[in-house]
C-alpha cells in the first residue's frame, strides 16, 4: 500500500467527520426521531442513519471499490469481499445524543487488508477532531499527542462502565474494576467508548476498559491509541481482531501491565 493512499485515507476521512457534524447541527434544529434497537437502552436515531448515509455516499464516490462497515448496516454488500473497508460509527454515544446533544462523536476508521491505516474521531460540540495516520502519529486539532509520561495507579484517572455489566459481576470483573476505582485518583462514566479512547491517546484518561465493544465502536480510537504510544489490547493481553466485537483495556504504558495482572480471572 503506498503512503499516498493512507494521506489521501486520512484527508477525506477528516472531511467526512466535519461533513457529518454539520448535518448533526442542522438536524437538531427539529425534533429527534428517537427509535430502540434491542432494548430500551439501545437507540436509535434518524440522524445515525443520515449521518451514515452521508459518510457512506461520500465515500463510495471516491471510492467504489471500497467496503463500509457501519453501525446502521445501510452498506449491505459482504464486507470480506473487499480489500480496504472504512469502519463507521455515525454517532458513537446515541444516549447521550438523545439526552444531552452532547458528549458524543463520530467515528470514522479506515482499514487495509485487516490492519487500520487512518482513523478520525470527532467531537462536532466542542470541534476537536483527533485522528492519526499508521506510523505518522495521534493528532487533536493538528496538535501532536503522546501518552507517554510517568505515572503510578494512585495517580490515574480511569474510565469504565462495566459496574452494572453482567457477566462481569458474575466473573468477578466488576468488582475488579470497583477496586481499581478505590486504587486510582477517580473512576469516570462517558457511555462514549470511541471518545474515552481518543481521551487515553489525549492523556485526557490514563486508562479504559470495556467488556465487549463492536468494531465500529473500537476501530478508530484504537488506531490513535496506537500511534500516541499508548496500549491497547483484549483485557487478556491478546491482539484485537479486526471486524469483531473485543474487549478493550487501553492504557498508559506506564500502568499497562499492572492493569493487565489485576483484571486477570484468579
Amino acid at each position: 500500500m503506498q503512503n499516498t493512499n493512507k494521506k489521501e485515507w486520512g484527508k477525506l476521512a477528516r472531511h467526512c467527520a466535519k461533513e457529518a457534524g454539520k448535518l448533526i447541527t442542522r438536524m437538531l434544529e427539529q425534533p429527534l426521531e428517537v427509535m430502540c434497537k434491542t432494548s430500551a437502552s439501545d437507540l436509535v436515531t434518524s440522524v445515525d442513519r443520515a449521518v451514515e448515509k452521508l459518510v457512506m455516499d461520500t465515500i463510495l464516490e471516491a471510492y467504489p471499490d471500497h467496503g463500509i462497515l457501519g453501525e446502521e448496516g445501510l452498506f449491505a454488500e459482504d464486507i470480506s469481499r473487499f480489500d480496504t473497508v472504512w469502519v463507521v460509527d455515525p454517532i458513537d454515544g446515541t444516549t447521550n445524543f438523545v439526552h444531552q446533544q452532547q458528549n458524543y462523536c463520530i467515528s470514522i476508521a479506515v482499514c487495509h487488508q485487516g490492519r487500520c491505516e487512518a482513523a478520525v474521531v470527532y467531537d462536532p460540540t466542542r470541534e476537536e477532531l483527533f485522528y492519526a495516520e499508521r506510523e505518522a502519529g495521534a493528532f487533536l486539532n493538528d496538535v501532536p499527542l503522546a501518552a507517554h509520561r510517568t505515572m503510578t495507579m494512585e495517580q490515574a484517572l480511569l474510565s469504565s462502565s462495566i459496574f452494572w455489566n453482567s457477566r462481569a459481576m458474575e466473573s468477578g470483573l466488576s468488582e475488579k474494576v470497583q477496586q481499581l476505582a478505590r486504587a486510582s485518583r477517580g473512576m469516570r462514566v462517558y457511555g462514549v467508548a470511541a471518545l474515552e479512547l481518543a481521551y487515553v491517546a489525549a492523556g485526557r484518561l490514563d486508562a479504559y476498559i470495556s467488556m465487549s465493544l463492536n468494531p465500529w465502536d473500537y476501530a478508530g480510537g484504537k488506531l490513535l491509541i496506537e500511534e500516541s504510544g499508548a496500549r491497547v489490547t483484549r483485557l487478556n493481553g491478546e491482539p484485537i481482531p479486526f471486524g469483531e466485537k473485543s474487549s478493550i483495556l487501553a492504557a498508559n504504558p506506564a500502568i499497562y501491565d499492572s492493569l493487565l495482572d489485576f483484571l486477570k480471572p484468579d
